[in-house]
Protein backbone atom coordinates (compact mmCIF):
# COMPACT_ATOMS: atom_id res chain seq x y z
CA UNK A 1 0.00 0.00 0.00
CA UNK A 2 1.34 3.42 -0.93
CA UNK A 3 1.48 6.06 1.75
CA UNK A 4 1.11 9.77 2.28
CA UNK A 5 4.13 11.26 4.04
CA UNK A 6 4.21 14.63 5.76
CA UNK A 7 7.68 16.05 6.33
CA UNK A 8 7.50 19.33 8.21
CA UNK A 9 9.74 21.82 9.93
CA UNK A 10 10.19 25.51 10.61
CA UNK A 11 11.91 27.88 8.21
CA UNK A 12 15.47 26.91 7.31
CA UNK A 13 15.10 23.28 8.45
CA UNK A 14 16.07 21.93 5.01
CA UNK A 15 12.68 20.84 3.66
CA UNK A 16 13.24 21.89 0.03
CA UNK A 17 16.80 20.56 0.11
CA UNK A 18 15.59 17.16 1.32
CA UNK A 19 12.81 17.10 -1.29
CA UNK A 20 15.34 17.74 -4.06
CA UNK A 21 17.69 15.08 -2.64
CA UNK A 22 14.87 12.51 -2.63
CA UNK A 23 14.06 13.47 -6.22
CA UNK A 24 17.72 12.94 -7.14
CA UNK A 25 17.71 9.51 -5.46
CA UNK A 26 14.70 8.34 -7.47
CA UNK A 27 16.10 9.69 -10.74
CA UNK A 28 19.48 8.05 -10.06
CA UNK A 29 17.63 4.74 -10.01
CA UNK A 30 15.78 5.47 -13.27
CA UNK A 31 12.47 6.13 -11.53
CA UNK A 32 10.26 8.99 -12.60
CA UNK A 33 9.06 11.61 -10.10
CA UNK A 34 6.63 14.50 -10.29
CA UNK A 35 7.56 17.73 -8.54
CA UNK A 36 4.75 20.05 -7.48
CA UNK A 37 4.63 23.21 -5.40
CA UNK A 38 1.89 25.41 -4.07
CA UNK A 39 1.08 28.25 -6.46
CA UNK A 40 1.11 30.59 -3.44
CA UNK A 41 4.90 30.27 -3.08
CA UNK A 42 6.61 32.69 -5.44
CA UNK A 43 9.45 33.62 -3.04
CA UNK A 44 12.45 32.62 -5.17
CA UNK A 45 10.80 31.39 -8.36
CA UNK A 46 7.23 31.01 -9.52
CA UNK A 47 8.00 27.77 -11.39
CA UNK A 48 10.84 26.13 -9.44
CA UNK A 49 11.46 24.51 -6.10
CA UNK A 50 14.46 26.38 -4.70
CA UNK A 51 16.49 25.45 -1.62
CA UNK A 52 18.52 27.87 0.46
CA UNK A 53 21.61 25.91 -0.59
CA UNK A 54 21.00 27.03 -4.18
CA UNK A 55 19.53 23.79 -5.53
CA UNK A 56 16.60 24.33 -7.89
CA UNK A 57 14.34 22.34 -10.13
CA UNK A 58 11.22 23.03 -12.18
CA UNK A 59 7.88 22.07 -10.67
CA UNK A 60 4.25 22.24 -11.68
CA UNK A 61 2.08 24.68 -9.75
CA UNK A 62 -0.60 23.14 -7.58
CA UNK A 63 -3.82 24.65 -6.23
CA UNK A 64 -7.59 24.14 -6.44
CA UNK A 65 -7.62 25.33 -10.06
CA UNK A 66 -4.88 22.95 -11.29
CA UNK A 67 -5.32 19.82 -9.17
CA UNK A 68 -7.78 18.03 -11.48
CA UNK A 69 -5.58 18.57 -14.54
CA UNK A 70 -2.52 17.37 -12.62
CA UNK A 71 -4.37 14.26 -11.44
CA UNK A 72 -5.31 13.42 -15.04
CA UNK A 73 -1.63 13.81 -15.98
CA UNK A 74 -0.61 11.49 -13.11
CA UNK A 75 -3.11 8.81 -14.19
CA UNK A 76 -1.50 8.68 -17.63
CA UNK A 77 2.08 8.61 -16.36
CA UNK A 78 4.27 6.17 -14.49
CA UNK A 79 5.52 8.12 -11.48
CA UNK A 80 7.34 6.30 -8.71
CA UNK A 81 6.75 9.18 -6.30
CA UNK A 82 5.12 12.61 -6.12
CA UNK A 83 7.00 15.30 -4.17
CA UNK A 84 5.16 18.47 -3.09
CA UNK A 85 6.78 21.60 -1.62
CA UNK A 86 5.09 24.34 0.44
CA UNK A 87 2.15 22.05 1.20
CA UNK A 88 1.00 24.23 4.10
CA UNK A 89 -0.58 26.52 1.50
CA UNK A 90 -2.69 23.77 -0.10
CA UNK A 91 -6.41 23.54 0.55
CA UNK A 92 -8.06 20.61 2.29
CA UNK A 93 -9.85 19.81 -0.98
CA UNK A 94 -6.60 19.62 -2.98
CA UNK A 95 -4.94 17.34 -0.42
CA UNK A 96 -7.92 14.98 -0.28
CA UNK A 97 -8.02 14.75 -4.08
CA UNK A 98 -4.31 13.86 -4.12
CA UNK A 99 -4.90 11.23 -1.44
CA UNK A 100 -7.16 9.46 -3.96
CA UNK A 101 -4.16 9.21 -6.34
CA UNK A 102 -2.15 7.55 -3.58
CA UNK A 103 -4.93 5.16 -2.61
CA UNK A 104 -6.30 4.29 -6.05
CA UNK A 105 -3.14 4.35 -8.20
CA UNK A 106 -0.53 3.27 -5.66
CA UNK A 107 1.70 6.33 -5.97
CA UNK A 108 3.37 7.48 -2.73
CA UNK A 109 3.12 11.21 -2.08
CA UNK A 110 5.57 13.18 0.04
CA UNK A 111 4.29 16.55 1.26
CA UNK A 112 6.84 19.04 2.62
CA UNK A 113 5.87 22.16 4.54
CA UNK A 114 5.64 24.29 7.63
CA UNK A 115 3.28 23.16 10.39
CA UNK A 116 2.26 26.48 11.99
CA UNK A 117 2.22 30.13 11.00
CA UNK A 118 3.93 32.96 12.90
CA UNK A 119 0.86 33.23 15.19
CA UNK A 120 1.27 29.58 16.24
CA UNK A 121 -1.80 28.40 14.29
CA UNK A 122 -1.89 25.38 11.99
CA UNK A 123 -2.08 26.17 8.29
CA UNK A 124 -5.06 24.55 6.53
CA UNK A 125 -2.80 22.26 4.53
CA UNK A 126 -0.76 21.28 7.57
CA UNK A 127 -3.87 20.54 9.62
CA UNK A 128 -5.26 18.34 6.85
CA UNK A 129 -1.98 16.44 6.50
CA UNK A 130 -1.75 15.88 10.25
CA UNK A 131 -5.24 14.40 10.04
CA UNK A 132 -4.73 12.05 7.08
CA UNK A 133 -1.04 11.30 6.50
CA UNK A 134 0.27 7.80 7.17
CA UNK A 135 3.74 8.90 8.20
CA UNK A 136 5.08 12.08 9.84
CA UNK A 137 8.62 13.33 10.21
CA UNK A 138 9.93 16.58 11.60
CA UNK A 139 13.06 18.18 10.16
CA UNK A 140 14.86 20.10 12.87
CA UNK A 141 16.85 23.29 13.13
CA UNK A 142 17.92 25.43 16.07
CA UNK A 143 16.91 28.70 17.67
CA UNK A 144 19.57 31.37 18.19
CA UNK A 145 19.86 30.07 21.80
CA UNK A 146 20.81 26.56 20.62
CA UNK A 147 17.52 24.87 21.57
CA UNK A 148 15.31 23.17 19.02
CA UNK A 149 13.36 25.72 16.95
CA UNK A 150 9.67 24.82 16.80
CA UNK A 151 8.02 28.18 16.11
CA UNK A 152 8.30 31.04 13.63
CA UNK A 153 8.44 34.76 14.42
CA UNK A 154 7.59 37.43 11.86
CA UNK A 155 9.65 40.60 12.07
CA UNK A 156 7.88 43.61 10.57
CA UNK A 157 9.64 46.12 8.35
CA UNK A 158 9.87 48.41 11.41
CA UNK A 159 11.84 45.72 13.29
CA UNK A 160 8.94 44.89 15.63
CA UNK A 161 7.54 41.38 16.02
CA UNK A 162 4.15 40.86 14.36
CA UNK A 163 1.74 38.62 16.34
CA UNK A 164 -1.55 39.15 14.47
CA UNK A 165 -2.75 39.47 10.89
CA UNK A 166 -2.83 37.43 7.70
CA UNK A 167 -1.18 34.03 8.14
CA UNK A 168 0.47 34.27 4.71
CA UNK A 169 3.27 36.78 4.19
CA UNK A 170 5.34 35.96 1.12
CA UNK A 171 9.11 36.10 1.32
CA UNK A 172 11.11 34.83 4.26
CA UNK A 173 13.63 37.58 4.98
CA UNK A 174 11.55 38.70 7.96
CA UNK A 175 10.85 35.23 9.38
CA UNK A 176 12.90 33.72 12.21
CA UNK A 177 12.81 30.14 13.51
CA UNK A 178 12.92 30.10 17.30
CA UNK A 179 12.17 27.88 20.30
CA UNK A 180 8.82 28.20 22.06
CA UNK A 181 10.34 30.25 24.92
CA UNK A 182 11.70 32.90 22.55
CA UNK A 183 8.55 32.81 20.42
CA UNK A 184 6.53 33.72 23.52
CA UNK A 185 9.03 36.48 24.32
CA UNK A 186 9.03 37.69 20.71
CA UNK A 187 12.81 37.53 20.73
CA UNK A 188 14.78 36.90 17.52
CA UNK A 189 18.25 37.47 18.97
CA UNK A 190 19.86 37.79 22.41
CA UNK A 191 19.79 41.07 24.27
CA UNK A 192 23.16 42.57 25.19
CA UNK A 193 23.39 40.76 28.54
CA UNK A 194 21.66 37.53 27.53
CA UNK A 195 23.08 34.24 26.31
CA UNK A 196 19.79 32.25 26.05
Amino acid sequence: MSKIYYIYGVMNAGKSTELLQIDHNYLSNNMQTLLLKSSVDTRDSAVEIVSRLGLRKKALLLDDTTVDEIIEHIKQSNYACILIDESQFLSRNTIWKLSDVCDEYGVPIMFFGIKTDYMGHLFEGSKTLLEIADNFRELKTVCWCGKKATMILLEGKDGKIVKFGNSIHLGDSEYHSVCRKHWKAGQIRPTKNQNN
